[in-house]
């Protein structure tokens, strides 16, 4: 089977910073040819370094595309990018503002020449603004963006993440949003110039900081209280549990969100007292309504406290296999902080095929699953000019000479007439389809009267209203879309959702693995009622495997991709990045694999399911 952009052809003209966006459309089967100068381009000579010196960095950034050598600083070179341009639907570049236009190829220069070319300009804080020109690094980038304020521990300045990861996220935006630009080409025929900052990029990973901005706040313990925090706490004196050790590693844990929370504490708490770690008098109490219990005061702090005290002891004898192992059948809210060799190991990246051999190197593989136009991997990271012939074939075509100018009058809203159904909840679904929603989808958030979405739960609240309908972040992140409230459970309410998945285009859920097909709504049963829909179901492993069905939030993706083992300071226990990370940085890809399935639709009117594991 054939990519999802299979046919589409990408100059690749980007700096390591924006590597991620070329790469990501190669995966999703564009042709994608890196433009480098004569010395190669600064990702080559980025560590780390293989024995040979080769950069293992390019090996995995460069992996799938093509290298041509062309020099823009010369007439000839900027006549071989022009003929380049002709044929080309996507152009990344992440040079300063204004680079490129020097040269006779900026945005406007290239639609001369490609009116249908979709132009992508990936800058730290945009392509025209006060700032454009002003030098960054990722630690200033993460600053800049809010990011950097949130994270470490309180009684020291704040740590970045351990890699830096800002450029990751700019790119990764970029690449999300040429693909959703593809997808108005389709239906207008003509490019557009995106402007992607990477600053903007990390304020949406920002959780609820921004909602607090918007009120006059800070985040508790964040702003100017900062020092005045030692740990946060689930009542005055009573320390609330995070990164904690094991015998042979940390774990990360989440004791307090909703039913979710509770249910886990039970299980970890049975866990305990299944093997005699917990006093006789506390082993009496119901763990699952330990929180409502401190509220009534029918469990004490003090007694609460020695409970905790005598669970994280336990744990320090487990090891981290032994605890993922308990946590994935009971749904506890407890996951390993894994390491690389970890992640090398894991049987659940193991069972679902992801590392992908490429010339006898092994690779990180798929991000997602899609079943008509899956990922693949063919080809290593090319030498420097290896594919010359693409452009020596060409004749240059001088700035004079280009063609007309060519613009479409006024165009809509980049997803217009698209319709969605959206059954996700909490922040990784709802990020996905409040994109699709901004960008002029019709997007209908169905929620259960069951069991209300935590994230309404979620502070800040505007003040004197009911935190239901008055949360910041919940509005945030379900912005431009409609709402219905439905009982998943009765007859009437699967009635409905059967209309709405008949009328919709794109289905979109985020429950553990199993729970759309227990309410009615899983992939076999949309396909049968509608063979065109896209369905993306986004959860924490992915919908197969042996720990598909492990219970976690965004704490709980970065200890398990290895984030929260790379952060921290060395004398103290890691310390995760900031918020629900996984949760914040997941939608980006989710959209990078639903616009190509929307495009692949687009020509050949097949649906198809993706399968995205955060």
């Amino acid at each position: 089977m054939s990519g999802a952009l299979d046919g589409i052809r990408v100059l690749d003209l980007s700096t390591r910073m924006a590597e991620a966006t070329g790469k990501t459309l190669a995966d999703l089967g564009a042709e994608v040819i890196k433009v480098e100068p004569p010395g190669g381009c600064d990702a080559r000579f980025t560590p780390p370094f293989a024995q040979d010196g080769r950069s293992l960095f390019w090996e995995a950034w460069g992996l799938g595309k093509h290298s041509v050598v062309c020099d823009i600083d010369t007439p000839e070179g900027q006549g071989q990018l022009r003929a380049l341009a002709v044929d080309a639907d996507v152009l990344v570049e992440s040079f300063a503002p204004g680079h490129l236009a020097d040269r006779g190829l900026g945005p406007d220069d290239l639609a001369a020449v490609n009116p249908a070319l979709v132009y992508v300009s990936v800058t730290p804080f945009g392509f025209d603004t006060p700032d454009a020109a002003v030098p960054m690094v990722d630690l200033t980038l993460s600053a800049a963006g809010g990011l950097l304020a949130m994270q470490g521990d309180h009684d020291r300045v704040p740590t970045p993440v351990g890699y830096p990861e800002t450029s990751f996220l700019g790119a990764m935006q970029a690449a999300a949003d040429a693909i959703m630009a593809l997808c108005e080409r389709d239906r207008s025929g003509l490019g557009q110039h995106l402007d992607s900052s990477i600053q903007a990029a990390v304020m949406w990973s920002l959780m609820s900081i921004t909602s607090y901005a918007a009120l006059g706040q800070d985040f508790p313990g964040r702003g100017d209280d900062r020092a005045e925090v030692t740990h946060p706490e689930i009542v005055p004196g009573l320390r609330m549990p995070f990164i904690e050790p094991c015998a042979d590693g940390y774990v990360g844990m989440t004791l307090v969100l909703g039913d979710q929370g509770n249910r886990g504490m039970k299980s970890l708490m049975a866990w305990v007292i299944a093997e005699g770690a917990l006093d006789d008098d506390l082993a009496e109490v119901d763990w699952e309504r330990w929180l409502e219990m401190l509220g009534d005061q029918s469990l004490s702090v003090a007694d609460a406290g020695r409970a905790l005290d005598q669970m994280l002891a336990f744990l320090k004898t487990k090891t981290q296999a032994e605890i993922q192992e308990q946590a994935v059948a009971g749904k506890m809210l407890v996951s390993p902080c894994y390491t690389s060799a970890h992640l090398a190991a894991d049987p659940q990246l193991a069972a679902r095929e992801f590392w992908v051999e490429v010339d006898g190197a092994l690779h990180a593989g798929p991000f997602a699953r899609l079943s008509a136009t899956p990922i693949a991997y063919r080809e290593a990271a090319p030498a420097l000019g290896q594919h010359q012939r693409l452009v020596d074939d060409l004749a240059p075509i001088p700035a004079a000479k280009a063609p007309s100018k060519v613009w479409a009058a006024p165009r809509g809203a980049l997803f217009e007439g698209l319709k969605v159904v959206d059954l996700s909840w909490i922040a990784a679904g709802p990020l996905i389809t409040k994109d699709l929603a901004n960008l002029g989808a019709t997007v209908i958030r169905v929620e259960t009267e069951a069991r209300l979405d935590t994230l309404r739960w979620i502070p800040p609240h505007l003040p004197h209203t009911s935190p239901m309908s008055a949360g910041h972040p919940m509005a945030n992140m379900n912005q431009s879309k409609l709402g219905l409230g439905l009982n998943f459970t009765i007859p009437e309410a699967k009635a409905v959702i059967d209309r709405m998945i008949e009328w919709a285009d794109v289905v979109v859920e985020n429950y553990t693995p199993g729970t759309a097909d227990r309410l009615g709504f899983g992939y076999n049963h949309v396909r049968a009622l509608n063979p065109a829909a896209v369905m993306l179901s986004s959860c924490m492993r992915g919908q197969t495997g042996p720990e598909a069905r492990h219970t976690g939030f965004g704490l709980h993706g970065a200890c398990l991709g290895g984030f929260t083992a790379i952060t921290g300071w060395p004398d103290q226990p890691p310390h995760p990045p900031w918020g629900a990370y996984t949760d914040f940085i997941s939608p980006r890809y989710a959209l990078s694999a639903l616009g190509p399935a929307l495009h692949h639709r687009h020509h050949t009117g097949e649906g198809q399911y993706i399968d995205m594991t955060q």
